[in-house]
């Protein structure tokens, strides 16, 4: 399957969520998507099988055989293969089909038939093998669920669109390699945990965190007897393992029963045959279920500074995974708990790597004097590699990955990585992403025990040592910035210049306020500036105070115009999402409308933008408007595109506003206009909402506001143009 192909099933599989999306809530409906995904695997896996059982036979196609005797059969090689068993009437495809019924001679009512279906598989599995590994693994989707609809009808009516429309899906089994569709599965579990905010940190660790860790705990390996998550989540990072190395048998364990569920799903997903994998349901820390098991590679991200029973538990103390290092982890903080009970199932010549926060570096008491035991009695600290904030979803803190190993090659240092600075991960939105190169810089830094300045250190035991076993990655790897300062020559030149321009500045203020009969404003106070261009711009547009023509005539009065009879509207982008962003052409932010009154191109983001697309691009004279605002005051701000510009677009909460010509109005003069106080009111009165205001731009074009005549916007325009640039020049705005 080629890439493009991968990325279509991915989409097609995502487009699913748009049939629930505003029905039912995302974390619901990422159970029935997942759970239907994962039947419908089921039944292909099934068909193919047993018509690979039928070559030679009478009947060919599995989904006609009837003969009991066959079916039997059949029954009994797909238990041991496979670990289940759907009968021909069971399978996917017939479900679908009937809730795709004509309503009028038959009835597409399937619930009763799907709730069947899936306690069938679960019984077919009883008292084989794979028993465990199927037990109430459907049990999240909860087809009596008000949920996904108030009615019986209703709930029949959205199963069946999400039924049909993955019918349509073809997985091609028998064509693409193993993994594709459990990556493609991954790719759903990765989207929902992006919009799960603090939650989806219990069931997905970012793919490129995963990948790190993976690659280091199969350094010098291309086979793996077991790897053990011992708060597996969904079980993404026990796979990404087995996308390094080949791996013999997965091992986890996780707390929650949904995504217990999800990553048996998982594995299954990924052609794991069920007796490879053994993930438990059970805290890890108050019942760990492998405790007699020693495995080569340990990975995890287990829950942040979670609390647990520590000392209010009597047994912990004689517990071997705490009882050597003298104390234990601390009731609100878990962490060290975590970390000495991996350490304890990691095997003599195992790697161990996981994700903990920064405090589990320089915390001091009970924590502190693990981690001394950890290192010098032990010496079983390998490498430690501080992560990017916000990297992962729902939290920003800074996190760092711990390696450890109880027989390690390189025993009298260990290495530090710096990987959090700027230019060692990319901005996706609110999220901070590590790109290839970034992962790969980290692997080889760790494998090649490398010092690199300003970004890697690798200590000896005595120098941790005269830093009292603090880990603090600044007392390692020195990532100090000094500032660069231009030689003195040119910094006077740069004086000199602003300085020249700052006298042109003022002496073209003082024309215009001669002109207007009004004070000049010979401050360098930027305050004091910014309240005398308010107070200019108020009196300007009241007509207080008017400029003349050249000749000293008055101009003509000012007229009235309604916005909709001098230019029209557009939108901004559609049918982006957050993949599209990042790489492409520019186009105007939100931000940018609201930072000021004219666009700074300098400040563009990014987006993709194919061939065929029919988006508007915007252009010189171009005036935005905010649509959106959490307070009543903000809304509907205004900001004109004074620049020419190539291919640029606008982002789509805003929309564009384009005169028919400037000979009404000209782009200068508007950038002053919208932002002045009488049509401010105007469209501020036009704001509706309670708890975010939106604006109608069909409601907006209906306002009506006086404009002079264009030579004189022009000498207001000139005139504010050069009280600003007086405030930039003052201010070091250059």
């Amino acid at each position: 399957m080629s890439e493009d192909q991968k990325k279509l099933l991915e989409s097609q599989l995502w487009t699913i969520a748009d049939l629930l999306r505003g029905k039912i809530s995302p974390d619901d409906y990422r159970d029935y998507i997942l759970g239907f995904i994962f039947y419908k695997y089921l039944s292909e896996k099934q068909t193919l099988y047993a018509n690979e059982l039928l070559v030679g036979e009478a009947v060919t196609d599995y989904k006609t055989v009837i003969d009991k005797e066959t079916l039997d059969a059949i029954k009994e090689e797909s238990l041991l293969k496979l670990g289940y068993f759907l009968e021909p009437s069971q399978l996917f495809s017939v479900i679908a089909a009937k809730g795709n019924a004509d309503t009028e001679s038959e009835s597409n009512y399937i619930l009763e038939d799907l709730k069947a279906v899936l306690n069938h598989i679960e019984q077919s599995t009883m008292g084989t093998e794979s028993e465990e590994d199927f037990n109430a693994l459907f049990e999240d989707l909860d087809l009596n669920s008000t949920k996904i609809g108030r009615t019986v009808g209703a709930r029949n009516e959205i199963i069946v669109k999400i039924l049909n429309y993955l019918d349509k899906i073809d997985f091609k089994l028998e064509e693409i390699e193993s993994d594709v569709l459990g990556d493609a599965y991954e790719y759903l579990i990765a989207k929902f945990a992006a919009g799960a905010g603090k939650t989806a940190g219990e069931f997905y660790t970012p793919q490129q965190v995963s990948k790190i860790l993976a690659k280091i705990v199969t350094t010098g390996k291309s086979k793996l007897k077991s790897v053990y998550d011992p708060t597996c989540g969904s079980g993404s990072l026990l796979l990404r393992v087995a996308k390094e190395a080949d791996v013999s048998e997965f091992y986890g364990q996780e707390l929650g029963r949904t995504t217990y569920n999800l990553a048996r799903m998982n594995m299954i997903l990924h052609d794991v045959h069920y007796r490879n994998f053994n993930i438990e349901q059970e805290d890890t820390l108050e019942n760990p279920q492998h405790l007699d098991k020693r495995f080569e590679a340990v990975v995890a991200n287990p829950p942040f500074s979670a609390h647990w029973k520590s000392d209010a538990n009597p047994l912990f103390s004689t517990d071997e995974r705490f009882s050597q290092y003298g104390r234990l982890a601390p009731r609100t903080k878990a962490d060290y708990a975590f970390l000495t009970h991996m350490l304890y199932q990691l095997a003599d010549h195992g790697i161990m790597a996981s994700v903990f926060p920064h405090g589990v570096l320089f915390r001091g008491a009970a924590e502190g004097h693990i981690r001394e035991y950890i290192i010098k009695e032990m010496n079983a600290l390998d490498a430690v590699i501080g992560l990017p904030a916000d990297i992962f979803y729902g939290t920003s803190i800074p996190t760092c990955i711990m390696v450890l190993k109880k027989c390690r090659e390189v025993d009298d240092n260990i290495v530090f990585i710096d990987a959090s600075g700027d230019n060692y991960f990319k901005k996706e939105g609110n999220q901070n992403v590590l790109r290839n190169e970034d992962v790969d810089r980290i692997v080889n830094t760790y494998r090649n025990r490398e010092t690199i300045e300003k970004y890697s250190y690798v200590a000896t035991l005595a120098e941790i040592a005269e830093n009292e076993y603090n880990l603090n990655i600044p007392r390692y790897v020195d990532t100090y910035e000094e500032e660069t300062l231009r030689p003195l020559n040119v910094l006077s030149e740069s004086l000199d210049t602003i300085a020249q321009e700052l006298e042109e500045v003022n002496q073209r203020i003082q024309d215009s306020c001669q002109h207007l009969n009004i004070p000049f404003p010979s401050s360098v106070n930027r305050n004091l500036l910014l309240e005398y261009k308010k107070s200019v711009q108020r009196d300007l547009f009241n007509q207080v105070i008017r400029f003349q023509t050249e000749n000293g005539e008055n101009h003509p009065d000012w007229q009235n115009y309604i916005l909709q009879d001098i230019g029209t509207t557009y939108n901004g982008l559609t049918g982006k999402t957050k993949e599209n962003f990042g790489e492409g052409l520019p186009y105007i932010q939100y931000k940018q409308i609201f930072d000021k009154s004219y666009i700074d191109t300098s400040k563009c983001e990014f987006v993709e933008i194919l061939e065929d697309e029919n988006q508007n691009r915007v252009q010189y004279g171009d005036i935005f408007f905010t649509t959106s605002s959490e307070t009543i005051l903000e809304v509907g701000f205004a900001s004109v595109l004074l620049a020419e510009v190539g291919e640029m677009y606008l982002n789509s909460f805003c929309f564009g506003y384009r005169l028919n010509s400037f000979d009404i109005l000209d782009p200068n003069f508007a950038q002053y206009l919208f932002r002045n106080d009488e049509l401010r009111r105007k469209i501020v009165r036009l704001g509706q909402g309670s708890t975010r205001y939106n604006i109608s731009k069909v409601q907006l074009m209906k306002i009506d506001t006086l404009l002079p005549s264009i030579p004189e916007q022009n000498q207001i325009s000139s005139f504010l143009n050069s009280i600003d640039r007086k405030i930039e020049l003052i201010s070091n705005e250059f």
